[in-house]
C-alpha cells in the first residue's frame, strides 16, 4: 500500500513566543546596530559624548542648587552634590530605557517592513547602549564619591555587591515599561507624549532629590512599594552606608519587575505580528 504523508502546520500557542535562541543567533546584528547608533547620535556634533557627561553633570548642579540650598531638603549627611549625582545618573539609566523602548515599533517601521530579524533584538540594542551611555555617567560619579570617600565624609557599605544585580533590575524594569507603552503607542500616539508627563511624576515619586528618611506614613509605603523606590536608596545604602536598605521591598520590587516584563513581552509579541498593519 502507498503511504501517505501528512504535513499539519499549527500556529504557536505560546503566550511568550520569543525565541532567544535565534536571538543569540543574531547577536552580530545586534553589536552593529549598538555601534551605528552611538555614532550616528553624536554625528556632527562638537563634543560628541562629553554631552552624556554635560547634561547628568548640570542637572545635578540644578538639584544641588534648588532642593539642596534653597529648599534646604536633609540629605542624611551625606555631601549634597553626590547625594544628587547618584539619585540622578540611576534614574536617568531607568528613563532612558523606558524613552528608547516607548517608541520601538514607529522608530523601526522602516525595517520592520523590509527584512526579517528577531523584533526583540532592537529593545535588547536600546538597552545595551543605554547602559554604555549610563557607564561614562557612572565613571564620572565614581570620581567624586572617591574624593569624598578619602576625606572621610562618609563610609561605604556591604550593599555594593548588590549594584551589577539592581542594574539588571533597572534596566529590565524599564525596557518592560517601554514595551508596554509602545504596545499602545502603535495606535494612540498620545502615549507618547504621555510618557514624558509619566517619567516626571513617577520622577517625584521616586526618592531621587529627597531621601527615603524624610517621608512618613502612606507617602513612605507609596515610595518602597514604587519598585524604583528600594533600588534607589539601596544605591545610596550601598555608596555612602546611610539611607534605608529594606530587603522585603527590594524583593517585593523584584517581583514587580518581573510581572512587569512577561506583560512586557507578551505585549510585544503579540504586537509585532501586526505592527506593520497599524502603523
Amino acid at each position: 500500500m502507498q503511504e501517505q504523508w501528512m504535513t499539519v502546520i499549527r500556529a504557536e500557542q505560546k503566550r511568550v513566543s520569543i525565541d532567544f535562541k535565534e536571538v543569540w543567533r543574531y547577536r552580530d546584528l545586534i553589536g552593529l546596530y549598538i555601534r551605528r547608533g552611538f555614532k550616528a547620535l553624536y554625528r556632527q556634533t562638537i563634543l560628541g559624548p562629553l554631552w552624556l557627561i554635560i547634561g547628568p553633570l548640570l542637572s545635578t548642579v540644578v538639584f544641588t542648587v534648588i532642593f539642596g540650598n534653597i529648599a534646604q531638603i536633609p540629605t542624611d549627611s551625606v555631601p549634597k552634590f553626590v547625594f544628587y549625582m547618584v539619585g540622578n545618573t540611576t534614574w536617568s539609566l531607568f528613563s532612558g530605557s523606558v524613552n528608547q523602548n516607548s517608541n520601538v515599533f514607529r522608530a523601526n517601521s522602516g525595517i520592520f517592513d523590509k527584512v526579517y530579524f528577531p523584533r526583540i533584538i532592537m529593545p535588547i540594542t536600546s538597552v545595551v547602549s543605554g547602559f554604555l551611555s549610563y557607564c561614562i555617567q557612572f565613571g564620572m560619579f565614581l570620581i567624586f564619591w572617591i574624593y569624598f570617600l578619602i576625606a572621610g565624609a562618609y563610609a561605604s557599605s556591604w550593599a555594593l555587591l548588590l549594584i551589577p544585580f539592581l542594574w539588571i533590575e533597572i534596566m529590565i524594569l524599564g525596557a518592560s515599561v517601554g514595551l508596554i507603552v509602545s504596545a499602545f503607542t502603535k495606535r494612540f500616539r498620545d502615549m507618547q507624549i504621555a510618557i514624558g508627563f509619566g517619567l516626571s511624576l513617577w520622577m517625584y515619586l521616586t526618592p531621587v532629590v529627597y531621601p527615603l528618611s524624610q517621608a512618613g506614613g502612606l507617602f513612605r509605603l507609596a515610595l518602597l512599594i514604587n519598585p524604583m523606590g528600594p533600588v534607589v536608596e539601596t544605591f545610596r545604602y550601598a555608596f555612602f552606608g546611610s539611607g534605608t536598605f529594606s530587603a522585603p521591598f527590594l524583593l517585593l520590587g523584584l517581583a514587580e519587575t518581573a510581572g512587569l516584563c512577561w506583560w512586557g513581552l507578551y505585549l510585544f509579541a503579540k504586537t509585532e505580528r501586526l505592527v506593520m498593519d497599524t502603523i
